[in-house]
């Protein structure tokens, strides 16, 4: 194919907002134009509708009618009978480049010589499995997988020169026999001022069984040539040694460890990260989380399945906290923005006085709450707790129930909940009851004294098997719910830990059913009750 035929035509979607939509006459200058191939043939049919072409950036300083000129302008060009796409400023080609996925920018890179050269500059580096497919032609599938991830890699660096990048990724399951290559695209991260940095080794169903150690991620690597440029970090199985002299990321504001083997204290590393702000720690192993430290600007703490003994966070402006692990101390200290708090307890025991001290403590200020924990039907005492709940306004408990389906103490302890809360205005009881429930001949109506509450109108209880507690506690709230607007009793369970197919339940589903509409129904709560 000749230059200048028409060839492959590629839309180009000229998306020059001036009130951040598109107008109809922009709309009107958009047209097809067409690709110099030279003599490569047309391997570019799939990306003609990817490459979009975006001039808001050319025309971001202008106003009023010198921006609609500078618009007009650009699209003049490409109206001209003999615009080839090379001809285009320099800021849009790049432009074009970073809405390209790598693959597409490589087949790019053949349109002239302007392209070959505008790909090493390429912005985002992002090697899976899947991006990396291709590297199967060029270096032949009979090596191993991992043979030919590692070569792929290697080739795209090799022709590539260090520029800035807002992105470098690796997500593939290697080992610490892999280290020299791995610390080579370490430092090609580095030295190219990469923000936004993942390695994420962490094996697929077919590696799982490797028992090589995890690489040894270099933080000092990072600390000596991108310590002022790194934004976002992610470390997926791999070790970490802290060394004692970290200056720490002066620029980090997101930070996630999966699987990650830490040496050392990270009381070493989050008070160097001056200005980070998200924090997620998951299936980590290290023993306890304590830094004294005031974290400034930390808003978002993760921190699941890490067999900690301890968890103690200065963040004063935390205001989301995600955890799942076993009965620990956690102590947010000065966290008074918290709004927000998803809980996980892994205990086969029942947990409710933990929840009502060291989760209400650590949690008083918190808006929106969920609790996923065990309760034992058949706890007859519990001590209340002083402090309070007074900004807290939904609450989701997910609880798994076990014990006597004939006890009410253990359940009915869910009630003193609307104490602790005096401006709750919604609570969802997702419940899985362990036995089959028995006959009720009679509710036990006072066994907890009553408390008026004046916020609470919404209330739904799913996995309601129709036990001596659930029916109580469902009366109490009728009971002393003064504003309340709808009660859901639903006999299907819906707790996201343990959910048995709805085939099994059907036997509970119907008991539950006809206790609740036997015992609760037909007591003057028609108007608010519903039972599905």
């Amino acid at each position: 194919m000749t230059p200048g035929s028409s060839g492959n035509n590629v839309t180009f979607a000229l998306d020059a907002l001036l009130n951040e939509q598109p107008t109809k006459e922009l709309h009107l200058w958009c047209r097809e134009i067409s690709v110099d191939e030279g003599c490569y043939g047309a391997p570019f049919s799939s990306l003609s509708c990817r490459v979009i072409l975006m001039v808001k950036k050319s025309v971001a300083m202008a106003s009023g009618k010198e921006q609609k000129g500078a618009v007009r302008s650009t699209f003049e060009v490409v109206r001209s009978k003999d615009f080839q796409l090379h001809h285009l400023p320099l800021d849009i080609l790049r432009g074009i480049l970073s809405r390209l996925t790598l693959k597409e920018t490589v087949r790019m890179s053949i349109l002239s010589k302007k392209w070959n050269c505008l790909w090493k500059l390429y912005p985002k580096l992002v090697f899976t499995r899947a991006t990396m497919r291709s590297c199967n032609a060029m270096i032949g599938r009979q090596k191993p997988t991992r043979t030919r991830f590692i070569c792929g890699i290697n080739s795209v660096l090799r022709q590539l020169e260090s520029a800035k990048l807002r992105k470098f990724v690796v997500k593939f399951g290697l080992r610490e026999r892999h280290t020299h290559h791995i610390n080579r695209w370490v430092k090609f991260a580095a030295v190219s001022r990469a923000k936004h940095i993942i390695f994420d080794l962490s094996p697929g169903p077919k590696g799982s069984v490797d028992t090589d150690n995890r690489y040894s991620f270099p933080l000092d690597m990072l600390n000596a040539s991108g310590t002022a440029y790194v934004k976002r970090l992610l470390l997926g199985f791999v070790s970490l040694t802290l060394p004692s002299d970290f200056c720490g990321f002066k620029h980090l504001k997101k930070l996630t460890l999966h699987k990650v083997v830490i040496r050392g204290e990270l009381q070493c590393l989050l008070p160097a990260c001056s200005v980070l702000e998200w924090l997620s720690i998951t299936c980590c192993e290290l023993v306890g989380l304590s830094i004294s430290q005031q974290l400034s600007r930390l808003f978002f703490l993760r921190v699941k399945h890490c067999k900690l003994q301890e968890l103690n966070i200065h963040a004063p402006n935390l205001h989301t906290f995600e955890f799942a692990d076993g009965t620990i101390p956690i102590m947010l200290v000065e966290s008074l923005n918290i709004s927000e708090a998803t809980i996980d307890l892994l205990s086969f025991s029942d947990c409710f006085d933990y929840v009502l001290f060291n989760l209400v403590n650590a949690l008083s200020k918190v808006q929106f709450l969920s609790i996923n924990f065990p309760v034992e039907t058949e706890i007859q005492k519990f001590v209340k707790s002083s402090s309070r709940m007074t900004y807290l306004k939904r609450v989701v408990l997910k609880i798994d129930i076990s014990g006597s389906p004939k006890a009410t103490d253990g359940i009915l302890r869910l009630a003193y909940l609307l104490e602790l809360a005096p401006l709750l205005e919604e609570l969802v009881l997702h419940m899985f009851c362990l036995r089959s429930a028995s006959s009720v001949w009679e509710l036990s109506e006072d066994v907890f004294p009553p408390c008026p509450h004046n916020h609470l109108k919404t209330v739904s209880m799913t996995g309601f098997y129709g036990y001596h507690g659930q029916l109580v506690l469902a009366l109490y709230i009728l009971r002393n719910a003064t504003r309340l607007e709808h009660l859901l009793i639903d006999p299907v369970a819906r707790n996201n830990s343990v959910v048995p197919p709805p085939a099994s339940q059907q036997r509970e589903i119907a008991r539950g059913r006809r206790l609740a509409m036997d015992h609760l129904l037909w007591k003057g709560f028609e108007k608010v009750l519903r039972i599905l």
